[in-house]
């Protein structure tokens, strides 16, 4: 069967939650899937917990000599990946049993310049032993005329399907930031991409977001930081043409205006 979608893991420590996330592929309705696992130098156990796993000839594992970060870890799956279309699934996360069915039938419906399809995502908060202990379905979608309206609406998108070209003809996550690619590299390459094509939201519960204790997104502080460094260089980058507001909503750093500068 000729695949059409490979769904990348970067891994780094993720535990148990690894397994779940493979097995989330593998208990898709849509089978026509291959999986590339990048290990960013590990050292717990989540590879011995998906040794099974890795027996099937559709896994493909890649283990990094030391952590390299995100960006460069999912660079060198990317170069192992040639299906059309690409779905990044995080090692601590899961797909809901339709997932890549519904996204490849939206495939279908949008034009070539639609470069990335998402939808929507549940947040399942856990405590630090991985017992579940709540979970919130989030429905964020958006619509926007141009990249600008992207900025300001402080979307991020999941689960996130690229097609594959388009990664590869914007050099895959990018690792020139004062952080090597290591933070906020989705939302980089999602700028990347509504510069130059578009992102279409539909309106599916596609994506399972595990919140707990561990995720490197709790360092709030550092993120902030990112994100702010992140807006001001994609301004630049289009034109230098605004000065950007931001707001803090719960603890978290967002756009809140864009000022046209003074000529």
């Amino acid at each position: 069967m000729k695949q059409d979608v490979t769904v990348l893991i970067p891994s780094f420590n993720p535990g148990s939650y690894l397994a779940q996330a493979i097995e989330s592929v593998f208990q898709q309705t849509y089978q026509s899937w291959k999986v590339v696992i990048v290990d960013d130098g590990s050292n717990d156990n989540s590879l011995f917990t998906i040794k099974h796993y890795l027996m099937d000839p559709r896994v493909i594992l890649i283990k990094m000599k030391k952590n390299y970060g995100q960006s460069k870890a999912q660079n060198a799956g990317l170069k192992m990946i040639n299906t059309p279309y690409t779905l990044k699934l995080d090692a601590d996360d899961w797909l809901f049993p339709n997932s890549l069915e519904v996204l490849l039938q939206e495939v279908q419906n949008v034009s070539n310049k639609v470069a990335l399809i998402c939808g929507n995502k549940t947040d399942v908060y856990c405590d630090e032993n991985g017992n579940k202990l709540i979970e919130v379905p989030r429905r964020e979608g958006i619509t926007f005329e141009n990249p600008y309206q992207f900025l300001l609406s402080n979307f991020v998108p999941f689960p996130r399907l690229y097609r594959t070209k388009v990664l590869k003809e914007l050099g895959g996550w990018p690792t020139d930031d004062p952080w090597q690619g290591r933070h906020m590299e989705d939302r980089r390459m999602d700028f990347l991409i509504v510069e130059k094509y578009e992102i279409k939201w539909i309106d599916k519960m596609l994506y399972n977001y595990r919140q707990h204790p561990n995720n490197a997104t709790k360092n709030i502080e550092l993120y902030n930081q990112v994100f702010e460094w992140l807006i001001y260089y994609t301004l630049k980058k289009w034109g230098d043409e605004y000065e950007p507001q931001f707001k803090t909503h719960c603890g978290w750093r967002q756009l809140s205006e864009l000022r046209l500068k003074k000529s």
